[in-house]
């Protein structure tokens, strides 16, 4: 790792446990020109609040140059006023959804955001949704005021409320493979949901096992496709810490054997032990623990090669012209990546392959 890298990973650690990072010493202090490469590297990574908040816990004489200092700050605030708007839209559709009686669960975003020290600083998305009494194609929000709609391929919605996207998804889980999606389906009515509060408003969110299935998978789907970014592990960190007290590790284990991601599961926990600096005991066995450890270099070259869901790569920026180039992207990707799949999850590997030839002929 160069050192821009080091001094990028070391703010976020800071910023996401509150605490100086022994590596900071090592890291710092930067020139301006490499300050602006961990600026760059930030925002490709959409983790440039989290570093912003870790900047808190440089020594004054290691402290970017003020130039810089003000446009993180004038960044660190417009995900502010993204987070309060998507908050504010999530609002207006629990509201709507909760005088019209529909079930609704929020999948990863806001719900996520809450786990962070400073939920505003955690760069926001899309909202995603699932409601598990309706079928997606159902338009769910056709009531809300002022929102447009897109139909997708496999029949279900996308909307756009008040400038914010809104996907609506037909499993609250992504995992393919048939015998882990019963599973799955079985566990989710066995745990049920939690419900939480987000911008003045209540909504479901996934039992707190079900979220670190739900999470991990969706790591797991855009690594072996076009690219991850680094805030994604950094959700996976924090949701860890936020559920310590509530989760059975050895439960979660069973879990993650029974849906096939223990594999996958010890070389994402290698990582956050590895560059993220979790400190709370992870659910893995000691034998897959041992067998792939040390292997999280492999998903540290994925994340730097794409950026943010692989928005950073030459072939992505060049695909997003086209639907049809946007659709061969996806495929060669994964089919590109088949020999991690292989190693740890070939079962999803296999079936996601499955769906995106079926895609291709829709």
């Amino acid at each position: 790792m160069d050192k821009e890298l080091i001094a990028l990973l070391a703010l976020v650690r800071a910023g996401l446990w509150d605490r100086y990072d022994e590596a900071m010493a090592s890291a710092f202090p930067l020139s301006a020109e490499s300050w602006e490469r961990v600026f760059l590297l930030a925002r490709r990574q959409t983790v440039t609040g989290i570093a912003f908040r870790g900047l808190g816990y440089l020594p004054d004489d290691m402290a970017p140059p003020m130039g810089l200092m003000a446009k993180w700050m004038a960044h660190a605030d417009r995900i502010e006023q993204s987070n309060l708007a998507v908050n504010e839209v999530l609002a207006k559709i629990c509201r709507q959804l909760k005088d019209s009686g529909d079930k609704v669960v929020l999948q990863k975003g806001p719900g996520v955001a809450i786990m962070y020290p400073e939920p505003l600083l955690r760069e926001c998305g899309d909202i995603d949704l699932f409601f598990p009494e309706n079928d997606a194609s159902s338009d769910p929000l056709k009531d809300i005021p002022g929102a447009t709609k897109e139909r997708k391929p496999d029949g279900s919605w996308e909307y756009n409320v008040d400038g914010v996207t809104v996907e609506v998804h037909s499993h609250l889980v992504d995992i393919l493979s048939p015998g882990a999606a019963r599973y799955v389906r079985q566990l989710i009515s066995e745990k049920g949901y939690d419900r939480v509060s987000i911008g003045g408003c209540e909504v479901l969110v996934p039992a707190p096992e079900v979220n670190l299935l739900l999470l991990s998978s969706h790591i797991l789907k855009h690594a072996l496709g076009v690219g991850i970014g680094l805030r994604q592990f950094c959700d996976m960190a924090v949701a860890y810490r936020y559920y310590a007290d509530r989760i059975n590790p050895l439960e979660m284990i069973e879990i993650y054997r029974n849906t096939g991601l223990d594999r996958w599961e010890a070389v994402l926990e290698d990582f956050l032990s590895e560059y993220l600096a979790v400190v709370i005991k992870l659910p893995i066995s000691e034998k897959k623990r041992k067998n792939y450890s040390k292997k999280s270099l492999v998903l540290l070259d994925i994340i730097l090669k794409g950026g943010n869901f692989g928005h950073f790569t030459e072939k992505r920026e060049t695909a997003s012209r086209s639907v049809v180039l946007r659709k061969w992207h996806t495929f060669t990707s994964f089919v590109g990546n088949m020999r991690f799949a292989m190693t740890y999850a070939p079962r999803e590997w296999f079936w996601t392959m499955m769906q995106l030839i079926g895609g291709q002929m829709r």
